[in-house]
Parts: structure tokens; sequence; C-alpha cells
């Protein structure tokens, strides 16, 4: 319960001085009266007292609450706006000079300019900087203005505040604030700056990287840390591998939603309090902020996405299963592994190493002695239709091969790729897994340069098949360097944010560091993101127009268009088995939908009961890899046992993701075009039912198969919410009563919740051991009907290879409808002919309320009628299954079932009001 108190204690007249050179005079803090979760701290470092607080003209009022700020702004603070223009209609400029109050950390900047941009009908961009100096901004590759403003009515405005300074985003229908920033003031600092700004609702997701143990944030006083760090994610607040200042928020139940996000890479720190409101802390750069309204959460994602770039098609194989770990050893224990997930019959396709294959650790080397045939292992692979891929971490050895001279260090020196000390020239030296290291600057072009050829190199050598990034936040495993960091204000800024460590340079290198694009106190988040760049332009020049993939520890937005990512070094625990589903849902909304975590845990030894029910939900996370540590035992699926519960679960449940991965593919390319997540939270459809914006142990492919996987040791019951919509188990094919409802589902320790809605087709495919295999099968439809009849979907499909087939239009696209007992397979576009003569063999359509007299299916030339060997109608279930079909992919087809008696020997047998589907049923009727 918000409280309310007068400060009048607090009105005293005491002389107090500003700690910032230049202020005048003595100041009285005047002191708000507000309720305590609007507080606005003012003493954000440690150790806040009375006499501290009052000295920077704040107020000081102590509570029990929890987490409340005791030390608050008081009115003094802030900017006022001395001019204001307007050159055209969606372009405001302000001049804005600091009020008189004192410091919070020093060098304050005494006149900004605010500049603020209409860029879309649904993106606003405001930005604020040192009216005087430039300031170091992020150098996007993807982020720019549209060339041509909006054409439409905007659907926000934007309300400037002149005394204090402050802003207000409206909605315009219906009118809605939503990004109120006059809760608290503009402090702009050299090396602090600071915004606040009030929501509209508590429905609050994203920030990150972080272990977020929700999806919906805990508004209750909590502060996140932003700043790319190596890191493990144990549940705690530390900041990880990946920078996001970037969240979504739902306003109501109508599902209108925006996203808001800081173009800022500095490290910072984002409390979200109970007003709700987030208040922004980061030590450099600018204000840049990106406002996206959408009508519901998905338009929002759609938005962000235009903005930072849409995410690109991984190649078809890589939404196979991969298997990993860290020290196989040797390579002939590798092929043991191999080989024994063959003999098991699971689908399976991808292997990786890890460092462990190299000479050293060192990059672009393989051991000679236990990995001798690694040369040869990629062929071993695509005999069996499956594929390789390496680890490249970016740090590299100072030190000499054993045999010779470390070439591909002696190019960089010639290159002058590296990260430098403060004076520019020398190179920073630090220590990863090889020993002494120094840093690739992928800011730098000659680095870039030499990255692509020293990976072209390496390909011709070690054949693989793509690339996976690591340690690239950037990490190392000493305190800045090997001569440790001097005593100045970019290592030692006067305020740090609640980093991991509270030390700007731990695990990583020194702030003062030299980069292309500047210090590494300013790009240190972005070392990831220029990585991946550089990364994916010797993808480019290996593979040429074969599609790869990069997927990379360290993310930034608008990593998602080039790579994927996962979610670290998580451990085998029943807690990171849960927050991994947060996370995913999370990194759907930052525009990276190829994600999913260490399948059995990396760290520590997964139990069988653990393994088996990660392998059940792992076989639904987009990215599906089992990865595990030096160290421990092996929990590959096959060494549990071939015939053991955890194998046949396992490939029961990978044999559906492959069946489905059709579907799976044709989300990616609906990301790819209009940004639409693939790993999809509950509220995302199902906005307008309160009970699903919390929703965290399920979530959803696209918009229709719900997930419920068993999270927890010794159950075989969860607790599901199941929302309102038409629902069939997909296993079983049986409609479900239960809709907007909490259930308990039996799912026994082989089984997890897999349900489809009603409204879907989903296209599908015959699976086998490799996508290699399973593309050559016949594919079909799943058909599950809603409560009109009705139900809708599409099918992507192209080479499954080759790079840029949306842009070049090499692909088929279907549309598929069902009306009125008519199912139509439309091609909307036909640019691909698949060389293995593709036909869709079976479709299963459920929900049918009673056998078809007939089947006709055409092709708009000739209609046929199905055989009666080819329909069968399961009267219990209310399925209809058409089998054995031939209708050839890339062709127009309606299929046509015509109901046993027609409407005109239909009788009531519910001719009193209320009638519905289940209480016909109940009568024993149709």
């Amino acid at each position: 319960m918000a409280v309310w108190t007068v400060y009048l204690s607090l009105c005293l007249f005491v002389a107090l001085t500003a700690s910032d050179p230049g202020s005048d005079g003595d100041i009285v803090p005047e002191c708000p009266n507000i309720p305590h979760g609007e507080r606005v701290d003012c003493f954000p470092d440690p150790d806040a007292s009375q006499q501290k607080c009052l000295e920077r003209a704040c107020c000081w009022s102590p509570v029990s609450e929890a987490n409340v700020p005791w030390c608050f702004f008081s009115k003094h603070h802030g900017y006022s706006v001395f001019s204001e223009s307007k050159p055209d209609s969606t372009h405001i400029e302000a001049k804005l000079t600091r009020m008189d109050a004192p410091s919070l950390f020093g060098a304050d900047i005494k006149e900004l300019t605010f500049y603020a941009e209409m860029q879309t009908e649904n993106r606003l961009r405001f930005k604020i900087t040192d009216t005087k100096q430039a300031r170091f901004e992020v150098p996007h590759e993807h982020v720019q203005a549209p060339s041509i403003p909006p054409t439409g009515p905007l659907k926000y405005r934007l309300e400037l505040i002149k005394k204090p300074f402050g802003l207000k985003v409206w909605r315009t229908s219906p009118e809605k604030l939503l990004f109120d920033t006059t809760i608290g003031p503009l402090v702009f600092a050299d090396q602090y700056l600071q915004l606040s700004a009030k929501l509209p609702s508590h429905n609050i997701y994203g920030l990150g990287e972080h272990v977020h143990q929700t999806f919906r944030h805990d508004t209750n006083w909590r502060t996140w840390p932003i700043f790319a760090r190596a890191a493990f994610p144990n549940g705690g607040p530390d900041n990880l591998y990946g920078h996001f200042p970037y969240f979504t928020c739902l306003e109501d139940a109508s599902g209108q939603s925006f996203g808001v996000l800081l173009m800022n890479s500095n490290a910072m720190e984002v409390t979200i309090q109970p007003a709700p409101a987030v208040t922004y802390r980061t030590i450099g750069g600018v204000l840049d902020f990106y406002i996206l309204l959408g009508d519901t959460p998905e338009a929002v994602v759609d938005e962000f996405t235009q903005l930072i770039g849409r995410p690109f098609i991984p190649p078809y194989w890589s939404l196979g299963f991969q298997l990993s770990r860290w020290d196989y050893g040797s390579l002939d224990e590798v092929k043991r592994v191999v080989e024994r997930n063959r003999q098991a019959g699971l689908p399976y396709d991808v292997q990786y190493t890890d460092i462990d294959y190299m000479e050293d650790n060192k990059v672009f080397t393989f051991d000679t002695v236990k990995f001798a045939e690694l040369p040869q292992f990629a062929d071993y692979m695509h005999d069996n239709g499956q594929k390789y891929i390496i680890i490249l971490d970016p740090a590299v050895s100072t030190g000499r091969r054993i045999n010779g001279p470390y070439e591909a260090l002696d190019r960089g020196h010639a290159a002058k790729a590296w990260v430098t000390e403060a004076d520019g020239e020398t190179p920073l030296l630090g220590e990863v897994w090889p020993g002494e290291t120094v840093f690739p600057d992928y800011t730098n072009q000659s680095c870039i340069d030499w990255w692509v050829d020293e990976i072209l190199r390496f390909h011709k050598e070690v054949k693989h098949d793509a690339l996976w990034i690591d340690m690239n936040e950037v990490a190392s495993f000493v305190k800045g360097s090997i001569k440790g960091c001097a005593d100045n204000k970019l290592n030692y800024p006067p305020f740090t944010p609640r980093i991991l460590d509270n030390l700007m340079f731990s695990k990583t290198l020194c702030m003062d560091a030299k980069h292309n694009w500047g210090n590494h106190y300013d790009v240190h988040s972005l070392y990831g993101y220029s990585m991946v760049l550089a990364t994916e332009k010797a993808s480019r020049a290996v593979f040429g127009m074969n599609r790869s993939m990069v997927f990379s520890r360290s993310s930034f937005p608008g990593v998602g268009k080039y790579a994927g990512h996962w979610l670290g070094d998580n451990a085998a625990t029943w807690n990171d088995i849960k927050w991994a589903i947060p996370g995913m849902l999370e990194f759907n909304l930052f525009g990276i939908p190829y994600v999913g975590a260490d399948i059995c845990g990396f760290f520590l030894n997964s139990s069988e009961e653990l393994c088996r029910r990660w392998m059940q939900v792992g076989a639904f996370y987009p990215f599906s890899r089992n990865h595990n540590a030096k160290g421990f035992k092996d929990q590959d699926p096959a060494s549990y046992g071939a015939d053991s519960l955890l194998v046949n679960s396992s490939r029961h449940y990978l044999e559906i993701r492959y069946s489905l991965l059709p579907y799976l593919y044709t989300l990616f390319y609906k990301a790819h075009v209009s940004g639409e997540t693939v790993v999809r939270p509950m509220v995302h459809e199902f906005y307008s039912d309160s009970e699903t914006w919390a929703v965290h142990k399920q979530f959803m492919w696209g918009a229709h198969l719900l997930i419920t996987p068993v999270l927890d040791p010794g159950f075989e019951t969860v607790e599901a919410y199941i929302p309102d919509a038409i629902w069939y188990d997909f296993e079983r094919e049986i409609r479900i009563t239960d809709r907007k409802a909490k259930v308990s589902l039996n799912l026994p320790a082989d089984k997890l919740g897999l349900h489809l809605r009603g409204g879907a087709i989903l296209p599908t495919q015959r699976p086998d051991v490799t996508t290699t295999y399973s593309r050559l099968h016949p594919m079909g439809l799943i058909v599950a009907l809603d409560d009109n009849k009705a139900a809708s979907g599409e099918l992507f499909w192209d080479d499954g290879e080759s790079r840029d087939t949306v842009s070049s239009g090499s692909y088929i696209r279907y549309q598929f409808s069902v009306v009125n007992d008519v199912l139509t397979m439309h091609v909307a576009h036909n640019g691909y002919t698949d060389p293995n003569s593709l036909k869709f063999e079976n479709i299963t359509v459920m929900g049918v309320s009673a056998a078809p007299a007939s089947v006709l299916v055409s092709d708009g030339v000739t209609t046929n009628s199905l055989s009666e060997s080819q329909v069968n109608y399961d009267s219990t279930k209310k399925v209809m299954y058409l089998r054995n079909l031939e209708l050839e992919l890339g062709k127009d087809y309606t299929v046509n079932w015509e109901a046993k008696y027609p409407n005109s020997r239909h009788f009531d047998c519910h001719p009193e009001a209320g009638g519905d589907q289940d209480r016909c049923e109940a009568r024993g009727c149709i």
C-alpha cells in the first residue's frame, strides 16, 4: 500500500554546499509529497546517510519497507528548457540547461541538446547529448532513420515539459500515458547519466542478459546491471554475457504494448520499482531512446526487429539435435559417442568439438596427436548425413606452437589486429585458456581481414560446417591485463553500476584499452557484436552461397540478424532447467530466436531423471544441443543405455520434433520477414487473459503448439494453464475439455505435455535420424479445427542450405485454410522445385464431428474421390485420417469432405437454448 507523507521535517534551514564546482549558494531541499513506490533514488552508490543525502540537496526519510530509497530526489535537480524549435512536423529540438543543484558524481554537463524524431507511425526516437562536445554513440550496423517520414497518422504524441525538463509519450488511441519522465530528474554528467520513467502497467518483460527466474519482472525494487560479462548463470542478479537495455510492456488486456530501447553500450543498471517505473543509470555515451508501439505484443517484436535487423533463417540442418562436450579427450572418443548415438537410432544432426581439439587451446590449430584425423572428421559426419561444428575463441596465444612458429599470431601482428593498451600501440596482454594472449580488435578493418583470412585457411585444413564463437564478452582470466590497469577515471569511474565484482575490468580488459571504435570503456559490450559481424564475413567467404551459421555467447541488439545464442554455462540442476524458459522467451523478444540452453546442464553431473526431463523439453528448444563440461560424467543420451527410458523418451520427442521441422522452419521464415517470435510466451497469444501474463513454465512454438514440461524432481503431475481456445492432446489426438483453466496434467516419466491449438494447420514430414534423410520423405498436414470448424497455417520451403533464398525468391510458400469442410492448399509463391519430388502423403484432421460420406481431392483441373482405404475416421477421437495421398509439393489443391449425413437429414438434438459441442456429444449426438 502506498504511504503518503509530507516531508516538512526535511525543509531544514541548513547550508548545503554543492559539490559540483560552479554550483551557486545553499540549497534547502524541497521534497515532493509522493508514494514510496515513486521515489527515485538519489544515492545509488553505497553508504547513504542523512548527511550525505542532504549534501546532494536530496530528501532523507527512512522507512521500514525493504529496498525503498531513504534518500530520494528533491525538486531542485534536473534541467530546464531554454529554447525549443520544430523544424518540421516530425522533429523537435530543444536546448536544455542544468538547474542549480549539487552534483551526484561531478562533471555535470551544463548545456544539453534534446532531439526527437517521429521516425514512423509506431516509432519515436529521442536523444539527449552534450551540446558542445561529441560523445560516444553506438556505431550500429543496421539501425538508421527511415528514408522518408511517416505518411499516416502517428500512433503517439510527444509532450515536452519545460521546467524541470521532462517528456511524456502518449498513445493517441485510446489516449494513454506510456512513458513519463517527470517522475524523476534528468541527470547528465560525463560519467553518470540517469533518466527515470513511469510506466502504465507492471507487465514488464525483457532487459538482459541475466537469469530472470520469472518472465514477467518483479517490480518491487529490483536492480539489474547490464554489462557483458563471462559469468555463471546461477540465478542471482548478476550481469551476464549479453547487453540488452530493452524491455516491452503490455499495457492492459487490450493487448496494446510498447517497447523501449536505450541504444547505449556503456555499463549501466536499470531499477524497476513499484510505481511502476524504470530508472536507467549508465556511465557513458548518450541517452538515445527508441519507443516502439504495437497493438499486440507480437507487433512490438515486429517493430523492434525492423529497427535492429530481422533474424536470419538458420540452415535446415541446424534445427536438428546436436551433441557437444568440453574435453572428449580424443577424436577416438568423439567417434565413440557419435557411433553409440547413431546405433541408438537417435535423430541427431550435428557433432561439436570444444577447445580440446586445439593444440594447447590455440585457435586455428588442432592437436595432431589426439585429434590426428580431424581434417577427415567432417567427411566422416557427412557420409552419414550429419554436420560438424568447431569452436573459436577470440583470444590468441602469444606463445609458439610445439613444432615452430604460431603463424596465425605472426600474421595478426603484421596486420596490427590487436586491441592495444592506452597508448594505442602496444598490444594489451591478458590470459585465457592458452595462457598469455592478445585480443583481436574486430572494429578494425585490418583485423577483420586477418580474421576472415585465418578462418579461410583453417577451413582448408580442417573442414567444418559452422562456427561457434565463445569467450567474447570479452573474457580474460586476469583483471584488465597482465600489467594491471592504470588508476584513472575509465578504470575506476566515479560511479560503478552493480556489476559482478563491482570492478569494471574484472575478468575482462582495462577500460582504457583502445579499439578502432573507441575506448574499451565504451565498446566493451560491443565486443561480441563486432566479432559476430566479422565472423559472418568469414562465413560468407568460406561457404559462399551455402548458408552456414554463427552462434555466439555474447550478444547485443542486432546480433540475431546474423547469429544465434545459447544461454551459457548453466548447471545440471532443476533450477537451471526452469530458468531456461524465461531466457528463451526473452531472447525471442530481443530478436534472437535461434536460442537454447545446454540440455542436461553444462556443469555438474546430471541425474538420469533430470537429463530425461531435460531431453524432453530440449527437443522443443529452437537450438537443441546437449552440452557437457570437462570432468563430469557423460550425458549424451546413449550413455544412459541404448534401451534406457531416457533414450527411448528422447528418441520419441526428437522424432516429434523432426516431424514438425517444416513448421519450425516456417516459424523462422516468419521471424525473418515479419519479426514474429518462434518460441512464444503465452501472453503474446492470449493477452486478454490476465492469467497468461506471468506464465513462465510453459511456452509455445508460434501460435499453435503448447509445450508443458516437467521441471521438478519426483513429479508426474504438472499444474498447467490451458488458455481460452480449443486444444487437442497432440500425441493422443483427443480434444481436451479444459479451456481458460488451471489443470493438473498427468505426465509420467516418459512424457511431457504437448497440446495443439484449434485453428492450426501444421506442415509435417516423416522423420528420420538426420534432416538430410528426413528431407527426402513425404510431407503431411495436421489440422486442428477450432470453434468454427476452421483452421489456417502456412509452409515455407526452400533447399534448406542456400543463402538469401527469400530475397532471390527461391522458395515455395503455401497458405493452408479450412472453411466449411474444405481444405485449401494454395501456393502463394512458387520459386523453387524440390529435387526429391516431394508429395503430401498424409493429412490428419482433428475435430471432425462425423465420418465423411466422401472425400474429394481437386487440383483445379481434375477431381478425384479418395478410396475407402485412404480414408479412416475415428469416431471416439473425432479424427479423420487421409492416407496414401499423392499431392505434389508446389501445386494447388482442395480437399473437400462431406458429412455422411447431409444438412437436409439433420435433426435437432438440442432444441433448447445453450447447445454447444460438449452438450451435444454428451447426448450421443453429433
